[in-house]
């Protein structure tokens, strides 16, 4: 399995790796992006079908009847038979055994009072899947600059250890020899040999968190045709300083609150009549006998219908729910009002954390020099005999820990930068 950066510093390979802005471009490849692009697609598809409805409807209407039984009606006999006696009734079929009905229907919806708040609302639901997809965008350059740092830092810890393991081997066989030569007592010796074996035990952890980071890399790119990474640190923060965080919850927000003015203003309209066409061109056929080419036994028929509906008793229902409506739309504004509020007291929060996390790199880059400097006195006084093992080890732990705190002092910083991304 490939270990990403594993042994090639990144500082020492710009430009030949996956840099930040190349890891940014992987976006549309990602599974949560191309989720939320379909849902963006399914509401625009869902507005255009709803557009649709504004044209008429044609289709062809045809049936085939067999009567098992035919209906009979009692009629006044006198209809029929002046002679009949007063009272007297007769029944008649009003149908034959077959009859068959061939012809186009046409439904159109003139005026329906609804349908343009219908429509305004479907149109604000797309604008809410857009404000997501961009959420969902914002999030994953998030994490995955996260992750890449993680990988950057990681593979400086573990050619730390790779190196501190190599030169402390040197130690050991310096010690070794002192020991042998019968300068350095048991004790010294045990102890660079226990340091040795910690130096080995490092190297181990520093190589685990960098197989951890670069599979968390992995949940964000392909790194199948990458060998390195080839934005260092401080190329990282630099990408990261023209950004500004977007509140895609304050834009959601605003847009649940469109749509509940939306949602009243349809109730209302409820109230207002609608208006629909319908319309019928064919013909009927009745006869004993299933012959349907007979043209003597087809019978046209065709009409135009306008029909006018006005729903009454909305007039007694639609309270409630404008009532609700009303409480639903005071509940999105002081959401607002309190997104608005957080977001102003997290911005000048997020403004300090990064003042402060730039001030405390600088001060934990200045320990680091100090901390390397003592650290090569000591080693060069301990070669030359003049300091004991353990002043040097001291020295050595020191460095490292510096380093430790530097590495997590940038990783402080770029986390800080994204809260303002």
């Amino acid at each position: 399995m490939l270990i990403f950066c594993c042994f090639a510093p990144i500082s020492s390979v710009q430009g030949q790796g996956l840099s930040i802005a190349q890891l940014y471009e992987q976006l549309d490849q990602s599974a949560a992006f191309q989720q939320e692009e379909l849902q963006l697609r399914i509401a625009r598809e869902s507005y255009r079908e709803l557009r649709t409805d504004r044209v008429p409807v044609f289709y062809v209407d045809a049936n085939l009847q067999r009567n098992l039984i035919i209906p009979s009606t009692p009629v006044p006999a006198i209809a029929f038979d002046p002679t009949a006696p007063e009272g007297a009734i007769i029944p008649l079929k009003f149908a034959t055994k077959w009859s068959s009905k061939a012809g186009i229907q046409l439904e159109w919806q003139l005026f329906d009072p609804k349908r343009r708040a219908l429509e305004a609302e479907q149109k604000l639901h797309v604008s809410k899947a857009e404000v997501q997809k961009m959420q969902v965008a914002q999030d994953w350059t998030r994490d995955a600059t996260l992750a890449y740092a993680s990988v950057v830092l990681a593979t400086e810890q573990y050619e730390l250890a790779l190196q501190d393991s190599a030169a402390y081997a040197e130690i050991l066989d310096l010690s070794r020899e002192r020991f042998e030569a019968g300068r350095l007592p048991l004790g010294e010796y045990v102890t660079a040999q226990q340091e040795f074996e910690r130096k080995r035990i490092q190297l181990h952890e520093a190589w685990a968190v960098l197989l951890d980071a670069d599979q968390e890399l992995r949940l964000y790119v392909d790194l199948t045709g990458s060998q390195s990474l080839s934005t260092d640190i401080a190329g990282i923060v630099s990408y990261l300083e023209p950004r500004d965080q977007v509140n895609f919850t304050l834009q959601s927000l605003a847009l649940d609150q469109q749509i509940n003015a939306i949602q009243q203003a349809a109730v209302r309209r409820q109230l207002w009549p609608s208006l629909a066409l319908n319309g019928y061109l064919g013909e009927q056929y009745f006869s004993n006998n299933l012959r349907l080419g007979q043209r003597d036994q087809w019978f046209g028929n065709s009409f135009l219908n306008l029909a006018l509906r006005w729903p009454l008793s909305s007039i007694f229902t639609a309270g409630p729910t404008l009532r609700k409506l009303s409480y639903t739309a005071e509940w999105h504004a002081r959401q607002i009002q309190q997104e608005e509020l957080s977001e102003s007291v997290q911005e000048a929060q997020a403004k300090a954390r990064i003042t402060a996390a730039r001030s405390k790199l600088i001060s934990l880059e200045r320990i680091e020099v100090l901390a390397a400097e003592l650290r090569e006195e000591r080693e060069a006084a301990f070669v030359a005999g003049r300091v004991l093992l353990s002043d040097y080890n001291e020295a050595l732990s020191a460095w490292i820990g510096s380093q430790q705190d530097v590495w997590q002092g940038q990783f402080e910083l770029i986390q800080r930068l994204l809260e303002m991304k």
